[in-house]
């Protein structure tokens, strides 16, 4: 089967703005929908992580519209055009769109956005998050445009990438960063959210419990609360409010009908086949299962030696893959 994209960045960034026509609208959905839970619980992460203060919806999930109200912004033209215009494509499939709400926390480190590969829509977070870094599976990737947009008006929370590869100066998007948004490759292209906030506000790893909600206030402020009784009122400018909507980009009709045909989808058994011969090249035993999801010491196996170890001179110390921050942006 012929590959969909390239195994290097296919798309150059496109800068849309404005990125919605009534922003104030946009945050009143948002607000609608609180209180809003920790991205960690929307992936079921590990319980064992230390979780930041990082909320997130999704308002459109494998190209099913989840919200109704969202429906004009999941087909939002000026992200289909801009696609279209990064990725050289003809056609654009939206297929996510989720919200990210950030509270005053350091910032994170350089990744790659979660992939998407031919028959992998169910696989869980931290298997495709091995699979992308892997570098194993570029033969069933999927062209995906990323576009991200945000309304934040407080401190830091920059947007940084690297358009031109990692070894090239990266690009910084300053906050305050009001209705703006850029459209580009992200899953192939390095980035990473700066600071949000000032230092002294900071909500460290592991501050919060993975119970907390985020909730909307009366004045426009915000407040994350859990189980425990913890509490922290966050100001209308505290919160970093990005979104994130996600289109399938394919050059031609012909390549859209070659992912329309199924016959060459991964599956588990062929996706333990590929990462246990790659381990086997590499003189590492590897774990045969029947049971990716549930294995616990495949999974572990997996992880150890398939994540981001090192980027942008930003050591990794070992952090286990589910713990990055993917589409943290």
């Amino acid at each position: 089967m012929e590959p969909l994209r390239p195994e290097e960045m296919l798309a150059k960034p496109v800068w849309i703005e404005p990125a919605f026509d009534d922003p104030e609208a946009v945050l009143d959905l948002v607000r609608a929908c609180a209180p809003l839970p920790l991205a960690a619980k929307v992936h079921r992460m590990d319980d064992e992580g230390r979780d930041v203060p990082w909320f997130r919806i999704f308002w459109a999930h494998s190209g099913n519209l989840m919200d109704e109200r969202a429906r004009d912004l999941f087909y939002n033209e000026r992200f289909i055009e801009a696609a279209k215009q990064s990725f050289g494509a003809k056609v654009i499939v939206p297929n996510a769109l989720m919200t990210n709400h950030n509270g005053p926390m350091a910032g994170g480190p350089p990744h790659l956005d979660l992939p998407f590969f031919r028959g992998a829509s169910r696989f869980p977070f931290w298997l495709l998050v091995c699979m992308g870094y892997s570098g194993l599976f570029h033969r069933w990737a999927i062209p995906i445009a990323s576009t991200l947009c945000w309304l934040y008006r407080g401190k830091g929370g920059d947007f940084e990438y690297w358009p031109d590869g990692p070894d090239a100066p990266a690009t910084r998007v300053q906050a305050p960063v009001w209705n703006v948004g850029v459209v580009s490759d992200n899953e192939y292209m390095w980035h990473r959210i700066g600071p949000v906030g000032r230092e002294a506000e900071h909500l460290s790893a592991g501050d919060i419990r993975r119970d907390a909600r985020l909730h909307a206030c009366a004045d426009g402020a915000w407040e994350i609360r859990d189980k425990s009784g913890y509490q922290r009122h966050l100001g209308p400018d505290q919160l970093r409010h990005s979104f994130l909507w996600k289109a399938y980009a394919f050059a031609d009709e012909r390549a859209h009908a070659a992912f329309l045909d199924h016959s060459d989808d991964l599956d588990y058994a062929r996706t333990v086949e590929i990462f246990n011969r790659d381990l086997r090249s590499r003189g590492i035993e590897p774990i045969d299962t029947t049971d990716p999801v549930g294995d616990r010491d495949w999974k572990k196996l997996i992880q150890r030696h398939y994540r981001a170890r090192r980027v942008l001179g930003v050591e990794r110390n070992g952090r286990p893959s589910d713990e990055v921050p993917a589409s943290t942006n």
